[in-house]
């Protein structure tokens, strides 16, 4: 990847970082690209401001500000493309009161990727939604993410107005997340019931790999990053079929790859989960089963996905 760097010019002042990645690009890469490619850019963590990784194209950037890119259209990573199948309207588990969720399949990112030919859930979503829409483009309002292997709950927003409730229930730890992850047992069963807190970093620079500082310092290893983020996560076995279980995983703080890390650690890998030491499968074995909240009219909403055919395969229905 090619590295483009400016500081944010007075003309730009204020204006959404999509709309100042796209000004940069035009300057510095012949032909410039799309303002769609600057927030796919963005989404994907290639854009920095001041040296710090932002995700948020709508970000306004004051002038004087460092913005980095890194981009090179020649070196891409093209994905193979997955044969996952159109969203239908069973897909989607709840919509009221301009909230949505969706049952994601796996192998399907949330979001736009660096390879244009590879669909996305959003794209997908918005493409299911405007056949039944009067007119105008379909709004999509961004407040998490699973991994493009992890299949379930996602929540989105369909109107604008619904965005600070719904960022509310993130950030304040308002929406309850359950997860189904069948785990290969590397040890015998410690507890049926437990508990994980330590603190999650990027076990290497150059790798979306992650590791909790403690595992490191046991292993006399630094992260890419000094200081860890908080992570809590509460686990609890529903059925053993020796020499694997399924587990029910509550990720009380949201970090990325928390599950996938603190299952592994704890001699626990999620099965197809190469990235962490799970045995060889056809998808990740992990499953966003259900999430509650108290929706904007005080009333409390439990949404749920089906349990997808790879786990009826080993055990029973949960």
């Amino acid at each position: 990847m090619a590295s483009y760097g400016f500081k944010n010019p007075q003309k730009l002042h204020g204006e959404r970082f999509d709309k100042v990645v796209h000004a940069l690009l035009a300057e510095r890469v012949e032909g410039g690209v799309s303002r769609g490619m600057a927030r796919k850019l963005i989404m994907i963590g290639a854009a920095y401001l001041n040296g710090s990784r932002c995700r948020i194209a709508s970000k306004p950037v004051f002038g004087g500000i460092e913005v980095r890119v890194e981009y090179k259209a020649d070196r891409l990573p093209q994905a193979q493309q997955q044969n996952v199948p159109d969203l239908t309207q069973a897909d989607i588990l709840y919509h009221e009161n301009g909230i949505i969720v969706v049952n994601k399949p796996p192998r399907l990112p949330t979001v736009p990727t660096l390879d244009n030919a590879r669909d996305n859930l959003v794209a997908a979503l918005k493409r299911l939604l405007s056949k039944s829409a009067d007119s105008g483009e379909t709004y999509l309002g961004i407040h998490h993410r699973l991994d493009a292997e992890t299949s379930g709950c996602i929540l989105f927003t369909t109107d604008p107005a619904m965005n600070v409730f719904a960022a509310g229930l993130f950030q304040e730890n308002l929406i309850q997340k359950e997860y189904l992850a069948a785990v290969t047992l590397k040890q015998p069963v410690r507890e049926k019931i437990w508990e994980i807190k330590n603190e999650l970093v990027r076990a290497e620079k150059k790798h979306n790999r992650y590791a909790s500082t403690e595992w490191l310092a046991a292993r006399g290893q630094k992260g890419a990053k000094p200081e860890g983020s908080f992570a809590f996560s509460r686990f609890e076995i529903l059925q053993t079929l020796e020499p694997r279980a399924l587990v029910r995983a509550e990720p009380v703080t949201g970090r990325t790859h928390q599950l996938r890390v603190h299952l592994s650690e704890y001699g626990m890998p999620i099965i197809g989960d190469r990235t962490y030491g799970g045995e060889p499968a056809d998808r990740l074995m992990l499953h966003a089963r259900r999430l509650q909240f108290r929706g904007s009219d005080g009333k409390d909403v439990v949404v749920e996905a089906p349990l997808p055919e790879a786990f009826k395969k080993l055990f029973a229905a949960t």
